[in-house]
């Protein structure tokens, strides 16, 4: 009979204490929304959590590019940033908006146009000097690390409940990324059914020229591509009401 209790101590109660407390401490700061910001705002943050030390000589610069700008204006295209997706309490302990966020690091808070009618996106991102290689290159965890969110994000509206784990990543570095680089992340949804998706991505260097000559004479290099299977667990839809994840 004890045996019975510890084993139903260590294999139901333990765990489900210890996963009843974690979400307790996670959803505590979750209610806080994050501020609406785009690249014509001043670049500040509501908690002054470092959102002020982006590089604004890369933000103009995506300012004045043509495919950000003809992103813009197009009206299936939703403009944000990757911290209107983070709430505040959470976005010091976000990798890319944390420990990996800085002007010689991920140097701007990345710029995303998502159309989710056809299911694509457009992310700039800046990979400064400190994310460097000892060849000059960024490393290619970080590059992993970025495919693997944007391609997940790009698919999460096509599942049942809006959210999902990678189940697969498969990644072709075809050319290393000099440091301190300004790059376009592509991704898109080829297929999709239930609770499964999949998403291919590709790197690419920042296209110089939207004239569709020019442009046929000067194309961006391909850093790399990817292609994820995302996939929804059938318990996520018992967190619906939590509203957390």
């Amino acid at each position: 009979m004890n045996s019975v209790v510890r084993s139903l101590n260590r294999g139901l109660l333990l765990p489900a204490l210890g996963f009843s407390l974690g979400v307790g401490y996670f959803i505590r700061a979750w209610p806080d929304e994050a501020g609406s910001m785009t690249l014509q705002d001043n670049v500040s943050s509501k908690e002054g959590t470092g959102l002020q030390l982006q590089r604004m000589d890369v933000l103009e610069g995506i300012r004045k590019n043509g495919l950000y700008r003809r992103l813009l204006q197009d009206p299936d295209f939703d403009h944000s940033v990757q911290s209107e997706k983070i709430p505040p309490g959470h976005r010091a302990y976000h990798v890319g908006q944390g420990i990996l966020f800085g002007p010689e690091k991920l140097g701007i808070d990345p710029v995303i146009l998502q159309d989710t009618k056809r299911r694509e996106v457009v992310i700039f991102y800046h990979f400064g000097a400190d994310l460097a290689n000892e060849q000059g290159q960024v490393h290619k965890g970080v590059l992993s690390l970025v495919l693997d969110e944007a391609l997940c994000y790009c698919g999460f509206p096509t599942l049942p409940s809006k959210r999902g784990v990678t189940a697969k990543l498969d990644i072709d570095f075809q050319r290393g990324i000099p440091a301190d680089s300004t790059i376009v992340l592509r991704a898109h949804v080829s297929e999709f059914k239930g609770r499964k998706c999949v998403i291919e991505g590709t790197l690419e260097s920042v296209p110089r020229f939207e004239n569709p000559w020019l442009a046929s004479l000067w194309k961006p290099a391909v850093y790399a591509s990817a292609k994820c299977i995302l996939v929804e667990p059938r318990w996520f839809k018992y967190l619906n009401w939590l509203n957390v994840f």
